[in-house]
């Protein structure tokens, strides 16, 4: 009787004999593994250019690799404290992120990403705030590698030595691309600040920990478990739940080979692979415990913004002092695996979030939430092979030794479920469900291909279709979210992401302009508004600051495209003699009855004071944070920009580079009078001498016309 021959074989085949000596593999397996690792560069590189735009430009007209938003200085801060053997933060530094505790503040963000800054500032403190970008490039990077090897470690286990065919090896090639830019972490990358590179470090840290201990269940080895334990140890340094999961992991696999599931001679892994999964977790315990006098978890009602927020003590006392809490499921798994969790139409950039922050469900409290784009609408190549792999992985009698997969893959889901716990919904969240979906998807795909390996060649080309379509709509799906307005961009990103909408919707961008004379507290994301004569141009978040009154009463809502001329104040300040010989506070600026004050604080520094606002809320605070006057600033002109828009209620003191200094609510429409120092000729200096300078850029409000005419 004749034996069949695949057609993977024949290809290998065919590629032996037509390939050139010097480049022809010596082995089918050669042949494979060469392919897929092709695919998976090819993969990864397709979607680069979109990632590095994302992080490097994102509307702002120029590339900056360095480019990061507030709050981008938490982890300097934080190994800073380390180096001088301390791990406290300066008080005041992290504004309402600190928890406070013993007298010092802390920061609840892991170790790990101030670790790695550690070598480059012994080196330079030039790069203090800028680090976050290239951080979060370089988890991307290993995040492509450890899904790689993931999956190359999968198709081992399940196929063995089956070659890997053509189309075979472009669909793992689509599958990269879809894990790297059709999934959240591209949305990671369009907002360089330290909340996003928590979860940026946190996806390859967690699939590289588990990568690692499938390769211990496989064939367990001393590198290999050190491997295991140091991948871990760096996880649980970085966010705790994902962490936690892969320590958990860990230790079923250590009961795994004491109860002799791996075979008699292996039982002698499970102590050290128990240590594995034991010591990071105790070492991330002592963390915790200097830092807030627990092992586990956080005092959430020693966190500053539990202070001066009322909703967030309302949601804690609502959930018994904790932030999370089994009562939040419906609510997060309805934001983050609903169908209909995306917009759709005809205005650029055609795929957006709701419109609207996601709601609570099933009388829960919860603590914040935004507008939040779905994964089953924005990855649902990853959604759906993942089904199939966990459903692979689980099945009696699965194919190859998919079996090994199965305590990865709960450590995965369990590495998930803090998020799905925890009372707060946003985007960035859907980090976390990222590592068991790279491995289940993997599982799933190879085992699409293993059932297509002796259909038609015709079957299998409609297979690879579907699979990069679906990829292609991924990959596009995020880059749209990812461009879609937040509410840490600047007029500059506003303002050209509106003129590209008005060059690239099919629909009339018209119909999404209002106007008025009078800014509503919300509206929905994307949402233009004109103001009445163009004296100021918004564009919505979407985001509702209903919770957090100093917020909603300056319109937070809403992000400043353009704004006249005659809302901003570039006021210089010169030190003419030592900052000691400053002792009465002196007045920088009028705003009707408001006075933005500078005084002395202590030291060395001074800082600014906005007085008279119109409001008593303390949050957002009146006061900018201390800064210091050396000697070698005596006789330099220092500045700061001061934009008062009465459309928003708002006061903005811009200190250099953009760093916000105040941003505070200010009643009534001014006007704006900057106190400028009289000097005689020939007179003595006062301390200070304050000037009313030109503004260095100014506002033609064309846009707003424009917006305005065609409306």
């Amino acid at each position: 009787m004749a034996t069949a021959v695949t057609e993977p074989d024949l290809l290998a085949v065919d590629d032996l004999l037509t390939e050139p000596e010097e480049t022809r593999p010596r082995s089918p397996e050669e042949l494979s593994r060469r392919r897929f690792v092709v695919s998976a560069i090819v993969g990864t590189a397709v979607v680069l250019p979109m990632f590095l735009w994302l992080q490097w430009d994102l509307w702002s007209g120029s590339l900056n690799p360095l480019r990061a938003v507030p709050y981008d200085n938490f982890y300097e801060l934080q190994a800073r404290a380390l180096l001088h053997g301390h791990i406290y933060l300066p008080n005041g530094k992290m504004g309402i992120e600190a928890f406070v505790h013993n007298g010092h503040d802390y920061t609840y963000f892991g170790l790990f990403p101030s670790l790695i800054r550690i070598p480059i500032l012994l080196v330079t403190s030039r790069l203090d705030g800028q680090m976050t970008a290239p951080s979060i490039l370089v988890a991307w990077l290993l995040a492509a590698l450890f899904s790689a090897l993931m999956l190359w470690r999968l198709r081992i286990l399940m196929r063995g030595e089956a070659v890997v065919g053509r189309a075979e090896a472009a669909s793992y090639g689509a599958l990269m691309a879809t894990i790297m830019g059709g999934s959240v972490l591209l949305y990671l990358a369009a907002t360089p600040f330290i909340y996003s590179e928590d979860f940026a470090w946190s996806v390859p840290l967690t699939v590289g920990s588990l990568f690692a201990l499938l390769g211990v269940l496989e064939r367990p080895s001393r590198g290999r478990v050190v491997a295991s334990g140091v991948l871990i140890l760096c996880a649980n340094l970085d966010r705790s739940p994902p962490g936690w999961a892969c320590s958990i992991a860990a230790l079923v696999i250590a009961g795994w080979f004491a109860l002799g599931r791996g075979g008699t001679s292996n039982r002698r892994w499970a102590l050290p692979v128990a240590a594995a999964g034991i010591v990071p977790f105790l070492l991330s315990c002592v963390v915790t415990y200097a830092k807030f006098g627990i092992p586990v978890g956080l005092p959430m009602a020693e966190q500053v913004w539990a202070t001066v927020n009322a909703h967030r003590r309302y949601f804690l006392a609502a959930n018994g002092g904790k932030a999370f809490s089994f009562g939040f499921l419906p609510s997060t798994l309805t934001a983050y695996f609903q169908p209909f969790g995306i917009r759709i139409g005809g205005l650029f950039p055609f795929v957006t979030p709701p419109g609207a922050p996601a709601p609570w469900l099933a009388g829960a409290v919860l603590d914040q939430t935004y507008p939040t784009a779905s994964f089953t609408d924005t990855s649902p190549l990853l959604l759906l092979l993942g089904c199939w792999g966990a459903v692979t992985a689980f099945r009696p009698r699965g194919i190859g030794r998919v079996y090994l997969t199965r305590i990865v893959l709960l450590g995965a889901a369990a590495g998930a479920g803090g998020v799905l716990l925890w009372g707060y919904i946003s985007q960035r969240y859907l980090g976390d469900l990222m590592p068991f979906f790279i491995i289940a998807a993997g599982i799933g795909l190879i085992d699409v291909w293993r059932r297509l390996e002796t259909r038609p060649r015709r079957i299998r080309g409609l297979a690879f279709g579907a699979i990069a379509t679906i990829g292609v709509y991924c990959v596009a799906a995020n880059v749209a979210i990812a461009a879609f307005p937040v509410a840490q961009w600047t007029p500059a990103q506003s303002a050209r992401y509106i003129s590209a909408e008005q060059s690239l919707s099919i629909d009339s961008l018209a119909d999404n302009v209002r106007h008025g004379s009078t800014l509503p507290y919300w509206a929905p994301a994307g949402q233009i508004f004109a103001m009445n004569n163009c004296s100021g141009l918004y564009l919505s978040t979407g985001n509702s600051m209903v919770d957090v009154p100093g917020q909603q009463i300056q319109h937070y809502t809403w992000l400043p495209v353009q704004q006249s001329d005659a809302f901003t104040r570039t006021i210089g300040f010169t030190f003419n003699r030592p900052v000691s010989d400053f002792t009465r506070p002196l007045t920088l600026m009028t705003y009707g009855k408001s006075r933005l004050v500078m005084e002395p604080a202590g030291n060395g520094y001074v800082r600014l004071h906005l007085y008279n606002s119109g409001t008593t809320i303390k949050w957002p605070s009146a006061i900018g944070w201390r800064f210091p006057v050396a000697a070698s600033l005596v006789h330099v002109r220092l500045q700061v920009v001061v934009t008062t828009d009465p459309n928003l209620n708002a006061l903005v003191v811009g200190w250099y580079d953009d760093e916000t200094m105040i941003n505070h609510y200010v009643a009534g429409d001014g006007p704006a009078v900057v106190k400028t120092t009289p000097v005689s000729p020939g007179s003595s200096l006062p301390v200070v001498t304050v000037t009313d300078l030109p503004n260095a850029t100014s506002a033609p409000m064309t846009l707003c016309r424009s917006l305005s005419q065609n409306g």
